[in-house]
């Protein structure tokens, strides 16, 4: 039986992140910063919406059902092979990498801002800091980007092993709908109405303050 796992703002998110993030590397790599600056600010809109969403969205999507104690995290590790279906939403191992990735993520768009190449380009936030500190910021923002890259290849890893076991999460992640462990088999709760587009509209209000930077 299949059920609401994802509703649709996780899944923005998550193929919106899938879309940006090569056009962020690929807009750097070949000088075009402007667009690369753009990306990065839709980047920023998108982690702001999935940042409120963990507080207020459906019950898959908080980081209060997702985010279990450590010890919870090495029985899943040690006792996987039992869970012959996976969890309703993340898993206990899978919720606390999701937080890794947004935490890179908030860090490399937050560097950005403050990073600098001292010929042509600047982060909007650059002049704010001395140019020590912003050299400093720049070598972060270089270097957050591999650890993502891993993070990245760590979570197809993932996916991989799942398909491999008889799990197919892309599925889940496509339509919404999935397989869930035995004995849970309601729907993702939807949150208060009026949550969805007060959530849109902040991270509309974000985009529009830090686009004028540009």
């Amino acid at each position: 039986m299949k059920v609401k796992i994802w509703d649709g703002m996780v899944r923005l998110f998550h193929w919106g992140t899938v879309l940006l993030l090569p056009l962020c590397w690929y807009t750097a790599e070949t000088g075009l910063m402007e667009w690369h600056m753009t990306c990065a600010y839709l980047m920023m809109t998108l982690l702001l919406m999935r940042l409120l969403w963990g507080f207020i969205g459906t019950t898959t999507a908080r980081f209060d059902h997702f985010l279990r104690r450590p010890g919870a995290v090495i029985h899943y590790l040690v006792h996987w092979r039992h869970h012959k279906r996976p969890y309703f939403g993340h898993n206990p191992a899978g919720g606390y990498m999701v937080v890794v990735m947004l935490l890179l993520l908030m860090a490399q768009v937050v560097t950005g801002l403050f990073a600098t190449d001292d010929i042509l380009t600047e982060g909007p936030l650059s002049g704010y800091v001395s140019g020590q500190v912003a050299s400093i910021l720049t070598s972060l923002h270089h270097q957050i980007f591999n650890l993502i890259l891993a993070s990245i290849a760590l979570h197809l890893t993932a996916i991989l092993f799942y398909r491999l076991n008889g799990v197919n999460l892309v599925e889940a992640m496509v339509t919404g709908y999935g397989f869930t462990a035995e004995g849970r088999r309601c729907n993702a709760k939807a949150p208060v109405r009026w949550m969805l587009p007060l959530t849109l509209t902040s991270s509309l209000v974000l985009f529009g303050l830090i686009l004028p930077l540009w």
